[in-house]
């Protein structure tokens, strides 16, 4: 059972590998091959049965002819009858005689699909029992016949095909094949009109996690099933956007409270005379107030902001520029078209807390984008120490740190990597992290195109 179960698994696997990858092809096959087959079925019952058993029973009259002609011709041997054999076969039997002095050729079985000859083979062989030769390549639709007779002489008979067929047959044909063509262009035009909505429907879905806008779509066409995973698309879609409105709107309120007490205890701290618990206390509240803009920028996402066709270089240039206005080293180039669409704050945002990390721990970073023909992947690469290839996953964790390289008193709250690959997986892409050539840490994003 088990031997069984492991071979239908491997030919489903060998049929799923080499079969059409797209639903429109499967479906098609699912529909044309059955109707093929049914095709082929009723062509083959019409040959077999009826034009086999028609041919057969045509080959066994035009035999029974034939031996008529015989008899006559051995009863009456003199000129004048053999002529009137002659006139009266292709007058009232269509078949066309001559005698002559010989002896048959030889002869050698017909093709296995020559139904005509082969019908009149088995006819001769049981019925007529005399020397013969079949030709049914003589061209002008005639089988040619040659039969020993007794006295040494040969008959030889032109029979033409219309003894020996049926004229129905060709018609059949022509019709089977048009009701083949009507069948297949209905199939093509149904199986079509039926996936347009999914192809619409998978659009939508490929847009919506780039994070760019759907409009309002409904489908009348279409299965039932479709229009329910239609409206449930819909109904996801509306609830994701009231989320972000809702998370949106609540943050302005978050960022209003925790702001103001912060306000208020920076400014009972300036009253204060200076002294060294004023100084802690400062700084706690600084690193507090960092703390709470790292969690807002985070928790914030793109809020309201749209998608766009920007040029991505335009970006790259100014993150770059932001940081040499600090006195930082970084280097920018690019490879193909750099237009994307995407929301560009939130991709600059995105771009400027990697290259922060990376001069954060490194003395310089290089930015570069290559476009892809389905993304654009951009690296940033530092020198700095890195991070340990079994730690990479752990960094993009919300507020994790690592212990020597990552921690508060260099600036992070360990949100830098996180917000970027929120902000990369909310346009369909992703952020990787890998070894740098510069020797530090290589950050890699993908944002598809």
């Amino acid at each position: 059972m088990k031997w069984l179960r492991d071979r239908f698994e491997a030919i489903a696997e060998w049929a799923d590998r080499h079969s059409p990858q797209t639903l429109f092809a499967r479906a098609l096959i699912i529909i044309v091959v059955p109707m093929l087959l049914l095709q082929a079925l009723s062509a083959w019952w019409f040959y077999s049965q009826r034009g086999d058993n028609v041919t057969n029973r045509l080959a066994f009259l035009l035999v029974r002819d034939l031996r008529m002609l015989i008899a006559m011709r051995s009863d009456f041997p003199d000129d004048v009858h053999r002529a009137w054999i002659t006139s009266h076969a292709a007058q009232d039997l269509l078949l066309y005689v001559r005698f002559y002095k010989g002896i048959v050729q030889e002869f050698k079985p017909p093709a296995y699909f020559d139904i005509v000859a082969r019908e009149v083979q088995g006819a001769l062989d049981a019925d007529l029992k005399r020397p013969y030769f079949i030709d049914n390549d003589v061209g002008g639709d005639q089988l040619l016949l040659q039969i020993q007779l007794n006295d040494g002489d040969v008959m030889e008979v032109l029979v033409p095909h219309v003894r020996l067929t049926f004229g129905s047959s060709f018609a059949y044909v022509l019709a089977q094949l048009g009701l083949a063509l009507v069948l297949f262009g209905l199939a093509i035009w149904f199986m079509r009109r039926e996936l347009v909505p999914i192809e619409h429907l998978g659009v939508a879905a490929d847009a919506l996690g780039k994070g760019r806008d759907i409009p309002d779509f409904a489908f009348s066409g279409g299965t039932r099933e479709v229009r329910n995973a239609a409206t449930a698309f819909q109904t996801m879609r509306i609830r994701l956007s009231r989320s972000i409105q809702q998370r949106t709107e609540m943050l302005a309120g978050v960022s209003h409270d925790l702001r103001t007490p912060l306000t208020r205890m920076k400014l009972s701290l300036a009253l204060l005379p200076e002294s060294p618990e004023t100084k802690e206390l400062g700084a706690d509240v600084a690193d507090m107030e960092r703390m709470i803009e790292g969690y807002l920028a985070f928790a914030r996402g793109e809020g309201d902001e749209e998608t766009e066709p920007v040029d991505l270089s335009d970006i790259l240039e100014d993150v770059a520029a932001g940081a040499r206005r600090d006195n930082a080293k970084v280097e920018v180039n690019w490879q193909g078209d750099m237009l994307v669409e995407l929301r560009p704050l939130a991709v600059k945002r995105c771009l400027t807390n990697l290259v922060a990390n990376a001069l954060r721990h490194g003395k310089r970073a290089e930015i570069r984008a290559v476009r892809a023909k389905t993304s654009v992947e951009i690296t940033v690469d530092d020198d700095g120490p890195g991070i340990p290839p079994e730690r990479y996953e752990d960094v993009f964790r919300p507020f994790y740190r690592l212990d020597e390289s990552r921690n508060v008193d260099t600036g992070g709250v360990g949100l830098g990597l996180t917000i970027a690959r929120d902000v990369a997986r909310s346009h369909g892409g992703d952020v990787s992290l890998a070894p740098s050539p510069l020797g530090g840490l290589r950050v890699i994003v993908r944002l598809p195109v």
